[in-house]
């Protein structure tokens, strides 16, 4: 099943996601949104920020590659289908939007605790 993560919208953290495919769309989510080193348990998690005052295009090419090494390294239960980008010049501001392919055996299965 195919899902867009799209960072340009704000999305509300559920604690308790109903099932195993809500929570691998929020982790990806909230891994693309955030920025390296500003987790405190894992500085590792988010998207590494050495695109800062690149070239758009060489920014492009950057997170492109970290978002392919973190979802395979933090969400393995996803693939990358395609990458798009919301470029906004002004602020400075370039965030993701990533189509991904979840296995089908997530669609409906719940949680069981």
């Amino acid at each position: 099943m195919s899902h867009t993560v799209d960072t340009t919208k704000a999305q509300t953290i559920n604690l308790n996601p109903a099932t195993v495919y809500e929570e691998i769309i929020q982790n990806l989510w909230f891994l693309y949104a955030s920025v390296e080193y500003d987790i405190p348990l894992d500085r590792g998690l988010g998207i590494n920020a050495v695109y800062i005052d690149k070239p758009l295009e060489t920014a492009e090419a950057l997170i492109t590659a970290d978002l392919y090494d973190k979802t395979e390294k933090y969400e393995p239960r996803a693939e990358i289908v395609s990458i798009d980008f919301s470029a906004d010049c002004e602020k400075g501001r370039l965030r993701p939007i990533v189509e991904v392919e979840l296995d089908g055996e997530y669609d409906s299965e719940e949680y069981t605790e």
